[in-house]
C-alpha cells in the first residue's frame, strides 16, 4: 500500500470527495512507469530468451490496488452503477497517463526496438483492440465504460515519439 507524504493512504489522496485528483494520480503513474522501465534493464533474467524478449519489447505491468477501499469510502457498493462508473473513470485515467508516460520515456530514451509495425505504431490502442477481438470471435463484447478523455493528445504523442 502506498502512502502519501502526509501519511494518508494513496487512495485517500487520489479520491477527494469522490473525485479523482488527476494531477496527483498522473504524477504517481509517471514515476511508476519510469521505475518499471528501469527494472527491465536492471532485472535478473534466468534465461537469455527472457532477457532478449523483455529488452526488445519492454513490457511492463501496472495495476490498481485499494479499489474496494476507495469505493467503500465513496459509499459505493462494489456492484453499483456508481462503483462501475468510478472504476471505469479510474482505469481510463490510469491507462491514459501510463501510455502517455511510456511515450514520454520514448521521447527521452527512444522507442523500444520492436515498436515499428506494432499495434501502437499502427495507432491501435488497447481500447481499439476490443473491436478487433469481437470481430475475431464473431460476437459483440459488452463494454460498460466510455472514453471521457481527449485521447488525441496521447495518440499524437505516441505517433510522434513511440512507446
Amino acid at each position: 500500500m502506498f502512502f502519501h507524504d502526509n501519511g494518508k493512504k494513496h487512495y485517500e489522496v487520489t479520491f477527494k470527495d469522490g473525485k479523482i485528483d488527476e494531477p496527483f494520480l498522473a504524477q504517481t503513474i509517471t514515476t511508476a512507469m519510469r521505475m518499471l522501465d528501469n527494472v527491465i534493464d536492471i532485472n535478473f533474467y534466468p534465461t537469455i530468451e527472457g532477457q532478449v524478449a523483455n529488452q526488445r519489447h519492454r513490457p511492463v505491468g501496472l495495476g490498481v490496488m485499494g479499489l474496494q477501499d476507495a469505493l467503500f469510502k465513496m459509499r459505493a457498493p462494489f456492484d453499483s452503477q456508481k462503483a462501475m462508473e468510478a472504476s471505469d473513470l479510474l482505469l481510463e485515467t490510469v491507462s491514459y497517463h501510463a501510455i502517455l508516460a511510456s511515450s514520454q520515456l520514448a521521447r527521452e530514451r527512444g522507442s523500444y526496438s520492436s515498436f515499428k509495425g506494432s499495434k501502437w505504431d499502427r495507432n491501435l490502442f488497447p481500447i481499439d483492440t476490443v473491436a478487433l477481438l469481437a470481430k475475431e470471435r464473431g460476437q459483440e463484447i459488452e463494454m460498460i465504460g466510455k472514453e471521457t478523455k481527449d485521447w488525441s493528445v496521447v495518440r499524437n504523442h505516441v505517433k510522434q515519439y513511440g512507446m
